[in-house]
């Protein structure tokens, strides 16, 4: 049985793409009243560096020489943010690589630290919602020297990259003295060795920190990084991060640069490793992230030839081999739990890991993270010589993830080194509102509310800037849109917060094309690629002003701006409204402010009322972790027992005391249940009931040996090895015997897996419409008023080519029904193999062979036995296919035996079509099976015994090892009539 289907050196320039409305603060010498004098203005950047409300100008150095090689040296960001404050125009520091010039430079001086930035918003570390309640920032655990002065000297060995030259309205005149370069935002700038600069003066200090230079790099690693100088957080980890081997817990604002501590510690392994016998895995929670991560580090780390691989759920079997070769890999927890579920079988893998890179590590608190804690608990099991490296968001309990991770594989009972970073440390000032209104209804009547209120948030925080506003729907992305395209028409133009294109906008998008003139749009995932790259490039160069967006906007593509609105905290995810993660927050806020773009940025979230103390923590960084493995514990009990961690009670104890669970169970009892106060005993007793009652649970369904050394059965194995969940694994124990497919399929849709489809309102009416059509083979013969009802249509709709019904109350739920459909199938091979093993460990051969039907029809994403599984050929679609039955053509034997000019003149198509469609059906996987008795004992009064070989082959020239970019497998079931199985093989 086959399974058929399955069978240079530059700064970004980053100033182009800023929107025309962005100016820069004027410095010292751009202002009118400046001659020599204290001025009251001060420059405004980075708020990594000092903000100085006056100064003096400074004596000037004479005779300060730069050494300089053979090109031009334009100054980034951080010298011209640095210099401006010193009293000089960044511009005047250009220096022309092939002649040396004598700079003036200032001398070093002293001036009060002013730690809190201002804005007319108020404070940058004031969170505010209705009636503005004033709350603390998080603080730091490095502070600043107790001195009320802070030394800022000048710059010291480094390299210097130039910011955009290219002329705009609404930026001063600069000296042009670069080649014209172009630049796309989605491009990865090329690493190429910078000049070496030589300057008099020892690095700045920055919030009592002294900047680390790159310099302190070898050399092959400093062309990693595009600038002189790491900022402070980056400096004040750089000594452990890259001269310790020690696990570090990094806990910082969104957008401090936290990807370069990461960078720095694959660095410090390259260096200690002598051979390129090691692996680094990258933990990211999105696929968007990983692929993110992907594209920067496949190009970033080419020239240490380290090669990334990307293992997501999205990976196909030739990305699987990439794994086996790469020494970077990117993965979501969930992937690699499942690949370490399996890590016998990977065991040389698992031993060449020496670094563990946890992004986002805050999202333990969340559903999901109780599978990076499993996953990383493991690690530290069967791995005693891996580093861990954890970054965060700000949180207030950073220390708990260092004491879970502990020091070092030989020091666990000491905590990992901790580095903790406030607001203060932000490289870009944000404000953060919070405002809750009364909801009297529901999601959606609450979303109108939401809309009523964003004019008036727009007034007050836009500062004339750049906006996103991320709505809950792609609906709600259009139709708020359209009403602040009307309310900007409606406006006197002196009144207006937001400037109209300059020139034409070209869309095709007929809703789109209506209101970008007025400098709005819309943004989403069903836009045409086109259009979205359109209004992403306008919002880049300022002729959009406003995109309203739904919250796939806040990963991948870089568009930041001056404020961003989160209208309603909620949105339509996998078939109901629910809560934004936490942690899709914090990335659609992180869209507010980038340094490169601007100095300042506003976030602000409405929501309900009721919900405004919790957004409240989450953006002040006061809401500690929590950690949910407890909450589904039992699914990593059973993957644990199957590897071998736990045998026993005693070793499930000291399993659950290695997880991040314990440490939190022993800061917070009550959380968990276990009263205040309470001593290590009671500790010890709930850990020991959690246990007791979970190992009591997985026996009673013939999970797990009843005595110990426990030892997962061949349906635990199933369990843990397709990544099942405990109430999915009931439904299939409780198929029947000799189960019908329909029977299957009816289990497969009320797996806990697709909890989350739900029969939404409107769509009761076009799944009785498709019920009705002759690709279901199995209709449902009840009223239709149950979500696995629904996924049962999903799937055969899939495997029958049933069409959306005609009519506008059916084609309005194309999209959700395409996208429910698309969640289906992303589980449903996992799961169906499941079903298979379990049916053959119960010995259930009439079960085992329906089963494996179905998983065959469900990789061909068609009916086994219709001419449908002729779509598994490239350029043969559905059309294809009628022509093809009605000309007799029903199967592969048929399609292979016909002539060229035959199937051209079926399909209407010119030569050599015919001959590449039979080259492309050539490939497709034949096998073939023979057998052949070779002895047999037939004895009065005993069983019967015979003995038979079976030759399993292919019938193609070549036997296909992959078809489709997936693997090939055979299936040999041998079976007897009383539904007994005899033998069963897998074959690759």
């Amino acid at each position: 049985m086959v399974s058929s289907s399955s069978q240079k050196n530059f700064r970004s320039l980053l100033s182009t793409f800023r929107s025309p409305s962005y100016k820069p603060a004027k410095t010292p010498e751009e202002n009118d009243e400046f001659e020599g004098t204290p001025t009251k203005k001060a420059y405004r950047g980075d708020s990594l560096l000092p903000n100085f409300e006056e100064f003096q100008r400074q004596p000037q150095i004479p005779n300060a020489e730069i050494d300089v090689l053979d090109d031009d040296i334009p100054l980034d960001a951080f010298d011209k943010e640095l210099l401006s404050q010193l009293g000089h125009d960044a511009t005047e520091l250009t220096v022309p690589m092939y002649e040396q010039k004598v700079i003036p430079q200032p001398e070093p001086f002293s001036t009060p630290l002013h730690r809190g930035r201002s804005s007319k918003f108020g404070s940058s570390n004031t969170l505010i919602t209705p009636p503005f309640r004033p709350l603390a920032s998080s603080s730091s655990d490095f502070e600043s020297p107790p001195s009320p002065s802070l030394t800022v000297e000048g710059i010291s060995r480094g390299r210097l990259h130039g910011l955009d030259v290219h002329k705009s309205p609404h930026w001063p005149p600069a000296r042009d003295i670069t080649p014209p370069v172009t630049f796309s935002p989605f491009q990865r700038r090329a690493v190429v060795k910078s000049p070496e600069i030589q300057l008099k003066h020892a690095p700045p200090i920055i919030q009592g920190i002294r900047l680390v230079s790159t310099r302190e790099l070898p050399d092959r690693f400093r062309t990693l990084f595009s600038f002189p100088l790491f900022n402070a957080i980056q400096s004040k980890t750089f000594p452990v991060i890259y001269h310790r081997a020690d696990n570090v817990v990094l806990s910082a604002p969104t957008g401090s640069g936290k990807t370069v501590i990461m960078e720095l510690a694959i660095c410090k392994l390259v260096s200690d490793l002598k051979d390129s016998h090691f692996k680094v895995v990258y933990l990211a929670p999105t696929k968007s992230l990983c692929s993110e991560r992907f594209r920067d580090w496949r190009a970033k780390f080419a020239p240490l030839d380290l090669k990334c691989a990307e293992l997501t759920g999205d990976t196909d079997h030739f990305q699987i081999r990439n794994v086996q070769q790469a020494s970077i890999i990117i993965t979501t927890p969930e992937k690699w739990d499942s690949m370490t579920r399996k890590w016998k079988d990977h065991m040389k893998l698992m031993q060449l890991i020496k670094l563990v890179l946890i992004d986002e590590v805050h999202i333990l608190k969340e559903a999901r993270g109780a599978t990076l804690e499993a996953v990383i608990s493991r690690m530290k099991s069967v791995n005693s010589n891996v580093r861990f490296v954890a970054l965060s968001a700000t949180v207030p309990n950073s220390e708990d993830i260092a004491s879970w991770l502990g020091k070092d594989p030989t020091n666990q009972h000491l905590p990992a080194h901790r580095e903790r970073f406030g607001e203060e440390f932000r490289p870009v000032t944000l404000q953060k509102f919070v405002y809750g209104y009364q909801a009297n209804g529901n999601d959606f009547a609450f979303d109108k509310v939401c809309e009523t209120k964003l004019p008036e948030v727009l007034a007050k925080h836009s500062s004339k800037k750049p906006i996103l506003v991320f709505c809950c729907t792609r609906n709600s992305a259009i139709a708020t849109s359209k009403n602040l395209a009307k309310l900007w028409s409606s406006t006197n133009p002196s009144q207006r917060l937001w400037k109209s294109p300059t020139k034409p906008i070209h869309v095709q998008n007929a809703d789109l094309s209506g209101i970008v003139s007025t400098g709005v749009a819309f943004h989403h995932a069903g836009l045409d690629s086109a259009d979205r790259h359109t209004i992403e490039t306008s919002f880049l160069n300022g002729q959009i002003n406003v995109i309203c967006c739904t919250s796939t906007l806040a990963v991948g593509v870089n568009l930041p701006c001056h404020l961003v609105v989160i209208k309603n905290t909620v949105s339509w995810q996998d078939g109901g409204c629910k809560e934004y993660a936490d942690l899709e927050m914090m990335q659609m806020l992180g869209r507010a402010g980038r340094p490169q773009f601007d100095d300042s940025a506003v976030g602000v979230i409405i929501t309900r009322k009721e919900r405004v103390g919790h957004y409240e923590k989450l953006v002040s960084g006061s809401d500690p972790l929590e950690s949910c493995l407890h909450l589904n514990l039992i699914d990593h009990l059973n993957a644990e027992i199957g590897l071998g961690t736990v045998t026993d009670i005693e070793s499930a104890i000291r399993w659950l005391r290695g997880t991040f669970f314990f440490v939190r169970l022993q800061r917070n009892p009550t959380y968990y249940k276990l009263k205040e106060g309470g001593n290590r005993a009671d500790e010890e007793e709930l850990l020991r009931q959690t246990c007791e009652k979970d190992l009591e649970l997985l026996q009673e369904n013939d999970l797990v040996t009843a005595n110990p050394p426990f030892k997962s059965t061949e349906l635990g194995d199933a369990m843990a090895r397709y990544y099942v969940k405990f109430e999915t694994m009931k439904l299939f124990l409780s198929l029947p015997q000799k189960a019908k497919m329909s029977e299957i399929l009816s289990v497969i849709a009320q797996a806990d897996e697709f909890r989350d489809i739900r029969l939404k309102p409107g769509e009761k009416s076009l799944y009785k419409e498709i019920n009705k059509a002759s690709g279901i083979k199995f209709p449902i013969k009840t009223d239709i008023n149950l979500s696995a009802h629904k996924i049962t249509l999903l799937i055969q709709s899939e495997l029958g080519a049933v069409e959306l019904p005609s009519g506008e109350q059916f084609q309005k739920h194309r999209l959700s029904f395409q996208q429910d459909k698309s969640l289906v199938f992303s589980h449903i091979n996992r799961i169906i193999r499941c079903i298979i093993d379990c049916q053959l460990a119960h010995g259930d051969s009439v079960s085992a062979r329906h089963a494996l039907e179905l998983s065959r029809s469900l990789g061909a994403k068609a009916w086994d036995d219709s001419v449908l599984q002729l779509k598994q050929i490239d350029q043969i679609g559905i059309v294809a296919v009628r022509k093809f039955a009605s000309a007799g053509i029903t199967n592969m034997e048929q399609l292979e035996a016909a002539e060229p000019i035959r199937i051209e003149t079926i399909l209407s198509r010119n030569p050599p079509f015919g001959m590449k469609l039979l080259t492309r059906v050539a490939e497709f996987p034949k096998p073939r099976v023979s057998l052949k008795e070779v002895g047999k004992d037939i004895k009065p009064g005993k069983i019967p015994r015979v003995k038979f070989k079976a030759d399993i082959g292919f019938v193609n020239e070549k036997p296909p090892l992959y078809f489709q970019k997936r693997q090939v497998y055979v299936c040999f079931l041998a079976e007897i009539s009383d539904g007994r199985i005899i033998d069963f093989r897998r074959f690759q």
